[in-house]
């Protein structure tokens, strides 16, 4: 949970960070109902929305059983919400033909 240093203000607790995508955090709908109902019902008519300094968005998943989340990031830089380049992924150290290649380089010896 954040805390602020200087002003004590406290984070709800069911804000958690995302995996994937930079400066997002996100809720489960039915968590954050339980703190915050009425932002929950305004997501709820309108998926995207700004409410103070943070956008949120309400994702719609294909089964319409599946648990719906909520993803919150600052206005400011909301376009790490939207912008699927911007995702954070995985990068291998070397690839195969980088490490093909370096099989056949002189290497120095260490000193």
């Amino acid at each position: 949970m954040f805390v602020c240093p200087e002003c004590g203000f406290r984070d709800l607790p069911c804000w958690r960070a995302h995996r994937y995508f930079l400066y997002v955090v996100y809720s489960r709908l039915d968590e954050l109902e339980a703190f915050d109902k009425e932002l929950a019902n305004k997501l709820r008519e309108t998926p995207d929305l700004e409410v103070g300094p943070y956008t949120y968005h309400l994702t719609q998943p294909r089964d319409p059983n599946a648990t719906r989340y909520v993803l919150r990031v600052p206005t400011d830089l909301k376009q790490f919400l939207f912008n699927r380049k911007l995702i954070e992924r995985y990068k291998p150290k070397d690839s195969l033909e980088q490490r093909k290649m370096d099989q056949f380089l002189i290497k120095e010896p260490r000193k």
